[in-house]
């Protein structure tokens, strides 16, 4: 029974648009009364669901990428992006999709890269001819490189939940994160000839191309300096993160000085919003997880995916990819990954999956949500910023979300994609 009710209030809240976090608080409270247990239970759970060490190294993280993103980094990536492609057609496409992949390497964050690059290069390409629901699509598309090149805050918090090495699951990212970025060009570069897409031309001399690269590179340095210290064993991903920070704030201080210290409270407070909402779902899953884990909703799941995959590894993993395809759409990843992966990754052992291999799968599923409806916050962001609904969209990124489930099934079945990085820094 209350195991019944529990699931019938989740839903009950998510579809009244109560926000994720909430509704999995509710949901556990609904859980532990049923159970029977006192309420203290509640706030002990959401406390040791946020008492770990490589957790502290998100508020940093995210404090590091909103200082570069206030300093207007933005712009400097996208003119470095468009110097290595400009002469490409569909210039102004890929320009994005590589500008993202190296935003994602200094924030970790799908939904601050659609919004930054989205707010410059959707009217921008919108201008130059680019159909407003593919120049939308593209860049929801793009982002989702964020959550996956590292600094990856989906990685801290599965290493977190699992025990595994975030800095192997760091390494992992990298491959993915670019396989993922090469996937969304060459759905733009099937496209292009057909549509026409534009070539940018930029008559740049050679110091004018000089000067974009170092501007560039100033901020690109950063993610060198948080995965070198981390693979040479110099620090921890927590203090890396904590370096980061340091570095964001000088560069954008003290040499390329966009950022002013009366624009740091405000800096501030962004950080601390982004970071209370990721802490309130981390929190809050793990006291809904307490509840599956009482009603033994793991070993029912366990079962029923064993009940219809029989002996066969592939359509275990078919299933797995299926289950986290759907509870992208309508779940954060975060939060679906402190639920999910207790009960998801003894299973994927046992048909001989590696763990930072089962991670990376886990990422790359929950994250397509993130560009899926019916909560698929990019997909939002980006129909928002282009002026059109959001149906329209979702239809145009259906060419990149197939190619990315593509990239999810080589991930799933070919273990080196995820552990040829890992193996070579001796993390696996």
């Amino acid at each position: 029974m209350g195991l019944y009710a529990s699931i019938l209030t989740f839903f009950i809240t998510l579809f009244m648009g109560i926000p994720v976090g909430i509704c999995l608080g509710i949901t556990g409270v609904v859980g532990v009364l049923f159970m029977g247990q006192p309420m203290i239970v509640v706030a002990q759970r959401m406390f040791t669901g946020l008492d770990s060490f490589p957790l502290m190294a998100i508020p940093f993280f995210i404090l590091a990428g909103e200082i570069m993103n206030s300093g207007q980094i933005t712009d400097r990536l996208i003119r470095f992006a468009d110097l290595i492609v400009g002469r490409i057609r569909g210039a102004l496409a890929h320009a994005n999709i590589i500008a993202s992949m190296f935003f994602g390497g200094i924030t970790g964050s799908a939904a601050a890269d659609t919004s930054s690059i989205g707010a410059m290069l959707i009217p921008a390409m919108i201008k130059q001819g680019y159909d407003p629901a593919f120049t939308a699509a593209v860049t929801a598309s793009s982002s989702l490189q964020g959550p996956i090149i590292p600094p990856s805050i989906l990685a801290v918090i599965y290493g977190a939940t699992m025990g595994e090495s975030i800095g192997a699951l760091f390494a992992a990212g990298i491959p993915i994160g670019i396989l993922f970025g090469v996937s969304d060009m060459i759905v733009v570069v099937s496209q292009a000839k057909r549509r026409n897409f534009p070539k940018t031309i930029l008559n740049l001399t050679w110091r004018e191309k000089l000067e974009v690269i170092g501007q560039a590179l100033l901020a690109l340095i950063m993610p060198v300096i948080i995965l070198g210290g981390m693979f040479t064993g110099v620090f921890t991903p927590t203090e890396a993160a904590a370096v980061s920070v340091g570095y964001a704030f000088f560069i954008s201080l003290f040499v390329i000085r966009t950022i002013t210290l009366k624009e740091m409270p405000k800096v501030l407070y962004n950080a601390a919003l982004t970071t209370a909402s990721i802490f309130l779902l981390l929190a809050t899953a793990r006291l809904f997880g307490m509840v599956l884990t009482n009603y033994q909703v793991p070993q029912l799941v366990e079962k029923a995916i064993i009940g219809v995959a029989g002996n066969s590894k592939v359509a275990v993993i078919l299933i797995i990819n299926a289950i986290l395809l759907l509870v992208g759409c309508f779940m954060d990843p975060g939060a679906a990954i402190i639920m999910l992966a207790p009960t998801l990754v003894p299973l994927a052992k046992a048909v001989g999956m590696h763990s930072i291999q089962f991670g990376m799968l886990m990422i790359t599923n929950l994250t397509l949500g993130l560009i899926t409806p019916p909560v698929g916050l990019c997909l939002f962001i980006a129909s928002d910023l282009a002026g059109l609904p959001m149906e329209k969209v979702a239809r145009a990124l259906v060419p990149f979300l197939l190619i990315h489930i593509v990239v999810v099934l080589a991930v799933s079945f070919f273990p080196d994609f995820s552990l040829f990085v890992p193996r070579l820094l001796k993390y696996a």
